[in-house]
């Protein structure tokens, strides 16, 4: 129930990097290399390079597609469904040495949707998920060439997951069962440049625990499931802690390379229990046991002219799915993201357009369903459209 949870072709497990179209041009390579007003959200200590009052907003769009077969049952496309990203970061310098900021974006979610007549709809044919951080943040140049910064998070958290489960004369379910919370956390960035052509940052952004109420919707039939009727519902999710590492080369005044990682703690995420206050219906536990993973990245920024940069990247993004619990819920493997695009300035306007293509690896595995054991299970065909724009401005 309280899973937060991509379509099948968006994310490593189920986070979000898509926090600016200079961002995704770049592959979040965006830890240590010249400031913008997202680096709230990439590394806050880069805020203080920013003068006077800065502000920013945009969205990405997101097409994604995959398809599922079940050996010997059917091969299955999952609904296509757009989803839309939002970002918005305001920046402002107290002095020449305290800076401050907040920013509000999206790092968990979306949703995936088959038909209701699929294989494996009494584990889902719906998901979706809706979260939203706001991020108020402080910097502080500590001297010329090292800043640090202090923030605190606000996550809101929304889920609903829909299912059929048929049992023969056992009967038929029909459930819905939606929840949300709010969960805080905290992040810190670091960011240092010892000499002109080179520089360091890192951040972090600690684990945020989830106490989810909602309600679940039954509609039973049948000596299985006659008593289950609507109830409320309680549940729990730890989403990971993130770090984020990058070092970034300027071999001209014009042209900026970063290489960069990010480590994100999916060990945190062992499990998901869902208790309900009707006895009759029965608690879910399911094992996950998901492993950290790194996510690999690298972005490439030249000033053509003082009113247009051009932008590339590249990331390898690491999958922490466990094969021995493998599921519809996430039905995602290793994915290669390949990204462009242009910074337009004119004023004190900023325009930022991006174009990312994320292809995800194909997998074979074992699926075990609640009416019909377990089942040999490929997904393939796993890509996504990403689309992304911010729009600037400086005061």
């Amino acid at each position: 129930m309280f899973l937060s949870l991509p379509h099948t072709a968006r994310a490593a497990g189920f986070a979000m990097y898509e926090f600016s179209a200079r961002g995704n041009a770049l592959g979040g390579a965006m830890v240590a290399r010249k400031a913008s007003p997202s680096s709230i959200a990439f590394n806050p200590a880069l805020i203080t390079q920013l003068k006077g009052t800065q502000m920013a907003a945009g969205m990405t769009l997101v097409d994604p597609s995959a398809t599922v077969e079940v050996k010997g049952q059917e091969t299955v496309s999952a609904k296509k469904n757009y989803w839309a990203i939002p970002h918005a970061y305001a920046t402002r310098q107290v002095n020449d040495a305290l800076y401050y900021g907040v920013g509000v974006f999206s790092r968990f979610g979306l949703g995936n949707e088959y038909s209701k007549d699929w294989f494996g709809k009494d584990q889902l044919y719906y998901v979706g998920i809706q979260s939203l951080s706001v991020n108020p943040v402080m910097g502080l140049k500590l001297t010329d060439k090292l800043s640090v910064a202090f923030g605190i998070e606000a996550m809101w958290f929304d889920y609903e997951q829909k299912n059929i489960v048929e049992a023969g004369a056992g009967g038929r379910l029909d459930g819905r069962v939606n929840g949300e919370s709010i969960g805080y956390g905290i992040n810190l960035g670091i960011h240092y440049q010892p000499v002109e052509w080179l520089a360091l940052g890192a951040s972090w952004r600690s684990g945020i625990k989830q106490h989810l109420k909602g309600t679940g919707y039954f509609s039973g039939s049948g000596p299985l499931f006659s008593n289950w009727g609507d109830t409320d519902a309680r549940g729990s999710v730890n989403l990971p802690d993130m770090l984020f590492l990058g070092v970034c080369v300027m071999p001209t005044d014009r042209l900026s390379i970063e290489a960069g990682a990010v480590r994100t703690g999916w060990t945190s995420y062992d499990k998901l229990v869902i208790d309900y206050n009707n006895p009759s219906v029965a608690t879910t536990d399911k094992t996950t046991e998901w492993k950290d993973v790194w996510r690999f990245n690298v972005g490439v920024e030249y000033a053509l002219n003082e009113m247009l940069d051009l932008r590339a990247g590249y990331v390898y993004d690491n999958s922490p799915l466990n094969e021995n619990y493998l599921d519809f819920l996430v039905p995602a493997n290793d994915r290669h993201l390949f990204s462009g695009g242009v910074g337009i300035h004119q004023g004190p306007w900023t325009l930022d357009l991006s174009y990312t293509y994320l292809l995800i690896k194909e997998r074979t595995g074992s699926v075990t369903t609640t009416m019909g054991g377990e089942n040999r299970v490929r997904f393939k065909d796993g890509d996504a459209h990403l689309v992304g724009m911010t729009l600037g401005y400086r005061f």
